[in-house]
């Protein structure tokens, strides 16, 4: 016997999610509903439901890493898959939605998935913000997720820490103070100079908690975790926007 097609109300209960947010992925690609004619209301299949919260509806690259490193640094961007490219806020929502879907299901990280939800938000919410109506190339982020490897990337071809805090603080003289600035200093309680101080949230979360940061802007590397703190490497590449790493 055939399992019934649900309601927009059930798949909405069963996801934890809004009615509103299931329109929303139907209008992004997130996840389809079926609708027998174009008419007619949204209905789920019970089994892409289920597909859905166990991540069976697609891979991630093995290369992911890789992927993001080549997206972030190039003199152009390369083509990537659509799945790990979010050119707008709210493509970036959807996505981060279904993540924490996918990861609220893990019971060995039930106490910190809301945290690594909020990281991952705040990190990518600062790419779109410090970039809006001047990304010098591709605008938007990339955003991906090995679950198998507890990782979690995101990066963008924005102006990057130095440049956006430049506007702030024109004293400022190299990529390691603007990140020791980014992710330790309160710089304004005013828009549009406060919008760089998530950062200083994602390191006191990261440093309460085991997750790992490496947070790459222009040449250099930022690494947090609890055990060590905040070290700075110098790194061979250049990334003229951002690149984050989370490991949990």
């Amino acid at each position: 016997m055939k399992k019934k097609l649900l309601s927009i109300s059930e798949a909405a209960k069963i996801l934890g999610v809004s009615i509103d947010t299931l329109r929303n992925w139907e209008d992004k690609g997130v996840l389809k509903s079926f609708r027998p004619h174009a008419s007619s209301k949204r209905y789920y299949q019970p089994e892409h439901l289920e597909n859905f919260l166990k991540n069976e509806t697609g891979t991630i690259p093995e290369n992911i890493e890789t992927k993001a490193i080549k997206w972030a640094s190039g003199k152009t961007a390369t083509e990537t898959s659509p799945d790990l490219y979010c050119e707008t806020n709210d493509i970036f929502s959807a996505r981060l939605q279904s993540l924490s879907i996918k990861l609220s299901k893990i019971t060995e990280i039930k106490e910190i998935f809301p945290l690594l939800i909020a990281v991952a938000g705040e990190i990518g919410n600062n790419s779109y913000n410090h970039n809006i109506g001047s990304w010098p190339d591709v605008p938007g982020v990339f955003f991906g997720y090995d679950m198998q490897k507890k990782l979690i990337i995101l990066a963008d071809r924005g102006q990057g820490i130095l440049k956006t805090l430049k506007r702030v603080l024109p004293e400022l003289k190299n990529d390691q103070e603007a990140l020791q600035i980014a992710f330790t200093r309160y710089i304004s309680a005013r828009a549009p100079e406060d919008r760089g101080n998530g950062l200083k949230f994602v390191k006191d979360i990261i440093l309460s908690n085991p997750i790992k940061l490496l947070f790459y802007s222009g040449q250099i590397l930022l690494e947090i975790d609890k055990n060590s703190g905040l070290k700075f490497k110098k790194n061979k590449i250049k990334f003229p926007g951002c690149l984050a790493i989370i490991n949990y």
